[in-house]
C-alpha cells in the first residue's frame, strides 16, 4: 500500500485528538492522562511530517535510549499500525534494508541507520536520546516529537535538540509548510518536581498564542474506544488519589515543601547514566525484553557488592539496590510486587533476572526489622526466606540488619545533613538513578512528616490507606532509610561532636 493511500484510510479521532491535530501553531504540548490516545496522535503527526516534508529529516527524541527501545519505539509502531502503516512495508526502523527496497534517501543521507527510522519516501526520523550528549550531535533537522516529555531535562532537550532543529532545503514543496520547524510534546502529567517544567508552556501559550498550542485532556475524550468503566476501573487498579489524579484526570500533585526528606534535590541528587554502547548493540528488530537487564547500567561497579534492603508487608515487597563507590553511594535500582504475588516473585521475577549477568555475586542484605517475622506455616522468617531465595539464585548474602529500628528522628536528622551534600567528613554523597528508581523517588518526593510530642516522624498512614498505591507510599522511602542509618549514623554522631555542634544544628 502506497503511503498517499495509507493517509486516506478513515480514522475516527477522538476531540482531544482533533483539536491538536486541527491546532495551527508550530508547537504543541500535550500533556494527556492514561488512554487518551497518545500513541496514535504522536504517530499521525509523524505520518503528516512524512506527507509533507519528503526526503526531510526529523527527530524523535526520548528521555534515555533505553526508554526508546522499551517503550517509545513500541508504542510509535502499534500507533502506524492503526493508521495503517506497517513496518517494512511503508518504512524501516534501524537498517539500510530501505535503499534495497527502492526507497528514496533523505537530502543529507546519514552515514549510520542503526537508529533511524525510513520511510519510502525518504523522510528519516533519527532516535535521539538525552542521556547521550552526543546523539543529536552533526544533525540538521527540520522538526521533531519528544515522547514523555516530563520525564526529560529541558536543558539537555535545548543543547541536543532544539539546536539542531533549523535545516531549511530550497525545495518549492516545503513553502509554507505547517510542520517546518515544528515541536510536538506528548507527555502526560508530571508527579516529580523534575518535569514540572513543562507546565509552563501554559504561560507560553497565553503569552504568544500564534507560536504555542497548550492542551490538557484526559481519556474522557477517548470513551468511546473504552470500556464503559475505566474510569472507575482505573481508579481501582491505581488505589492511589494522588496518581491517580495526576495520570488519569491531569491534576497537578501537591508539592510538599515540608516532608520527610526536604534536602532532596533533583538537579544535585538525581542522574542517569546508561551504557548506550551496549543498548546501540541491540538490533532495533529484536526488542525483546530479555536485553533490558543490569548490562544497560552503567552506573554500577561490578567488582563490588550490592546493597540490597527490603520492606515486608501484606500488600506489598519492596526491594532497592544500592552501591557504596568511595565517596558517592549510590542508589541503583527498585523493584517490587503487590499482592496477590508474595515476596518470593520480587526476588525470583524481578531482582534475579535483571542481575543475571552481574559478576560479583554478593550481597549485603538490610531488611526492616519486622523481616525477623516468622512466615505463615514455616520455620524460617522473612529474612531467612528472602536470603534463600537469593542464595538458591547463585548469590552470597552477608545479613547486615542488627539490633532494632531506629526511631524516626535520628533518621531525619542523619539522611537531611547527607542530602545537603556539604562534604561532611566521613558520610558520601547520596546519588539516585532516576531511570531505575521512579517508584522509589515518588515515595520519597511525597513522603510528608509528622510533628509529634515525642519529635519528628515519617507519616506513614499511606500505608493503610485504600486510596494510596503502595509503590508510592512510604514503604520504598523505608528502604533508602535502613541501609544509610545502619552504614554511616556512627560516622555522623562522632563527626558532630568533633566539630563541637549538635548533629540538628546543619539542619
Amino acid at each position: 500500500m502506497s503511503l498517499q493511500n495509507n493517509l486516506k484510510k478513515q480514522i475516527v479521532y477522538n476531540p482531544a485528538q482533533m483539536v491538536a491535530i486541527l491546532a495551527p501553531q508550530i508547537v504543541k504540548m500535550l500533556i494527556w492522562g492514561r488512554g487518551t490516545g497518545k500513541s496514535t496522535v504522536l504517530a499521525y503527526f509523524m505520518a503528516m511530517m512524512v506527507k509533507y516534508m519528503p526526503r526531510a529529516t526529523f527527530i524523535l527524541v526520548g528521555n534515555t535510549y533505553s526508554q526508546i527501545l522499551s517503550n517509545t519505539l513500541k508504542s510509535t509502531k502499534a500507533g502506524l499500525e492503526i493508521l495503517g502503516f506497517y513496518e517494512n512495508i511503508d518504512y524501516v526502523v534501524g537498517t539500510r534494508a530501505g535503499k534495497k527496497m527502492g526507497f528514496k534517501l533523505p537530502f543529507e543521507t546519514p552515514d549510520k541507520w542503526e537508529n533511524m527510522i525510513h520511510w519510502s519516501n525518504g523522510t528519516v526520523f533519527q532516535l535521539v536520546s538525552l542521556d547521550n550528549a552526543n546523539s543529536g550531535r552533526g544533525i540538521n533537522s527540520s522538526g521533531f516529537i519528544s515522547d514523555e516529555t516530563a520525564l526529560q531535562d529541558e536543558d539537555k532537550l535545548a543543547i541536543s535538540v532544539k539546536n539542531t532543529n533549523r535545516s531549511i532545503p530550497k525545495e518549492v514543496i516545503w513553502k509554507n509548510n505547517p510542520f517546518l520547524f515544528s515541536e510536538t510534546y506528548v507527555t502526560s502529567m508530571p508527579i516529580t518536581k523534575k518535569g514540572n517544567w513543562v507546565l509552563k508552556y501554559e504561560d507560553l501559550c497565553r503569552q504568544d498564542p500564534k507560536k504555542y498550542f497548550y492542551q490538557k485532556a484526559t481519556a474522557k475524550s477517548n470513551q468511546e474506544n473504552l470500556r464503559p468503566d475505566y474510569f472507575e476501573y482505573m481508579k481501582q487498579s491505581y488505589s492511589n488519589e494522588l496518581i491517580y489524579n495526576a495520570e488519569m484526570l491531569n491534576i497537578q500533585p501537591k508539592e510538599i515543601t515540608d516532608g520527610f526528606y526536604p534536602q532532596l534535590n533533583p538537579d544535585i541528587h538525581y542522574y542517569t547514566d546508561r551504557d548506550n554502547a551496549y543498548l546501540e548493540t541491540i538490533p532495533l528488530t529484536d526488542l525483546d525484553d530479555r536485553h533490558f537487564d543490569c548490562r544497560q547500567d552503567r552506573d554500577l561497579v561490578r567488582t563490588s557488592p550490592l546493597i540490597v534492603t527490603m520492606d515486608f508487608g501484606a500488600s506489598i515487597n519492596c526491594l532497592t539496590v544500592s552501591q557504596l563507590q568511595g565517596e558517592v553511594y549510590r542508589v541503583v535500582n527498585c523493584f517490587f510486587v503487590k499482592t496477590p504475588k508474595i515476596l518470593d516473585a520480587v526476588i525470583l521475577e524481578k531482582f534475579l533476572p535483571y542481575y543475571k549477568h552481574y559478576p560479583t555475586k554478593t550481597i549485603k542484605y538490610y531488611y526492616d526489622r519486622t523481616g525477623n517475622s516468622k512466615v505463615a506455616n514455616s520455620k524460617e522468617t522473612f529474612a531467612q526466606q528472602a536470603a534463600n531465595l537469593f542464595r538458591s539464585g547463585g548469590w552470597k548474602v552477608h545479613m547486615m540488619t542488627v539490633g532494632k529500628n531506629p526511631d524516626y528522628m535520628p533518621k531525619f536528622r542523619l539522611i537531611n545533613v547527607m542530602l545537603k551534600d556539604d562534604g561532611r567528613k566521613g558520610l558520601p554523597r547520596i546519588r539516585i538513578n532516576e531511570e531505575n528508581c521512579k517508584d522509589l523517588i515518588v515515595s520519597m518526593e511525597h513522603a510528608e512528616i509528622l510533628d509529634t510530642p515525642g519529635g519528628l516522624k515519617k507519616d506513614k498512614r499511606s500505608e493503610t490507606r485504600k486510596t494510596v498505591e503502595q509503590e508510592h507510599a512510604t514503604h520504598f522511602s523505608d528502604t533508602f532509610d535502613y541501609p544509610l542509618f545502619a552504614l554511616f549514623w556512627e560516622t555522623f554522631v562522632m563527626s558532630s561532636r568533633s566539630s563541637d555542634s549538635l548533629p540538628n544544628s546543619t539542619l
